[in-house]
């Protein structure tokens, strides 16, 4: 997943951002304007004598007009106007640091925030994330910058905080995208219940081609689950993506033929289960024409035929299950025997021509 679709989630934000920056650089404009003009004030005033050690005393106090000394404000404007965004993020991120209580920081995270956002337009992801994260210590629900970090962490294949702050952002922003990010990080982080979570958030908002690794993941979760009908479901979505001729990128034709056989197999058995036997042998012809080794499939398809009453294809069906010497051919034995005594008054005698034109058949 690239990070196009996260520019439309982050727009919003990102020109409010813009805004306060503005904001910010008119206000320190005003105040330094002010400055100037008490000072000209100052300059027009006759000289008095004063203790030097007293005045120096003065000069370091808050002013109880601004609220911070002149120190602080030209801390403050050296960091302000440092012209990368980088640098300028860090030193603000160290003057609120230094002056937690400053009443320069509301302005100070103004100016934070859009060099957050000045880094993200330079596609700068890797100071994005240490910047966005610093920025984050101070604010730690603020959405544009939750969502800042996500991105960056994320380019940065840093699944593990990618996911401590996209979790949040998803909270408080729910999109396809972001679940999307989040399922697939999930995933490379090995942690299923939560792949499973944000994959099922996003899967029925995807294109069927976008959503089709996430079909698959959770086709095979719920296999092993045992969910047969809930991993039909998804398998189902699997084999409809690519057309007939089509294979998925990162595929061969012979590992999608696997991938088409295995699905079209639990597509057969959920239909077995719920008595669709029609939609059983259709789904489970598939799957043995493309993987003509698959005792599951064989096995189901010749209960459904039994099922619907065509013994012969039964038979047929269950002897080539028998003969694969796999799982299900133990139990595809029993009932092949079953049948074929059911349909010659108990005896087994001939049963051997239904195995030979079977063995033939799966060679």
């Amino acid at each position: 997943m690239n990070g196009g679709a996260f520019l439309t989630i982050l727009l919003t934000f990102l020109w409010g951002v813009s805004i306060l920056s503005q904001s910010t650089l008119a206000l320190q404009t005003q105040e330094a304007s002010g400055q100037k003009t008490e000072q000209k004030k100052e300059d027009r005033k006759e000289p008095e004598a004063v203790d030097i050690e007293d005045a120096q005393k003065e000069a370091a106090k808050p002013s109880p007009e601004v609220g911070y000394t002149k120190e602080e404000y030209d801390e403050f404007q050296k960091a302000y106007n440092l012209p990368d965004p980088k640098a300028r993020a860090g030193g603000l991120n160290q003057f609120i640091k230094t002056h937690p209580n400053s009443k320069l920081n509301e302005h100070a995270l103004g100016a934070y925030s859009a060099s957050l956002n000045q880094l993200y337009q330079q596609k700068d992801m890797a100071s994005l994330a240490t910047a966005a994260e610093g920025f984050l210590e101070f604010k730690p629900d603020d959405v544009a910058a939750l969502g800042l970090a996500t991105e960056a962490f994320y380019s940065a294949k840093d699944y593990s905080k990618a996911v401590k702050y996209g979790e949040s952002f998803y909270k408080a922003k729910p999109s396809k995208e972001v679940a999307q990010l989040l399922a697939f990080s999930f995933d490379q982080l090995k942690n299923e219940g939560k792949f499973v979570n944000y994959a099922e958030k996003c899967v029925s908002e995807l294109a069927p081609k976008d959503a089709f690794f996430y079909n698959l993941k959770l086709s095979y979760y719920y296999g092993a689950q045992k969910n047969i009908a809930k991993s039909a479901a998804y398998s189902q979505k699997v084999v409809s993506t690519y057309a007939e001729g089509e294979v998925p990128p990162g595929y061969t034709a012979a590992q999608w033929a696997q991938e088409k056989g295995r699905s079209y197999a639990i597509i057969g058995r959920s239909a077995y289960d719920r008595k669709q036997f029609g939609g059983a042998v259709a789904a489970l012809n598939n799957s043995v024409r493309y993987t003509p080794q698959n005792d599951e499939a064989y096995y189901y398809l010749g209960m459904s035929y039994w099922s619907a009453n065509d013994t012969t294809s039964a038979l047929k069906n269950l002897a080539k299950a028998a003969l694969l010497n796999k799982p299900y051919s133990k139990t595809a034995r029993a009932q092949l025997e079953a049948l074929y005594k059911g349909l010659n008054n108990g005896s087994l005698e001939g049963l051997d021509r239904v195995t030979r034109a079977a063995s033939a058949g799966t060679n």
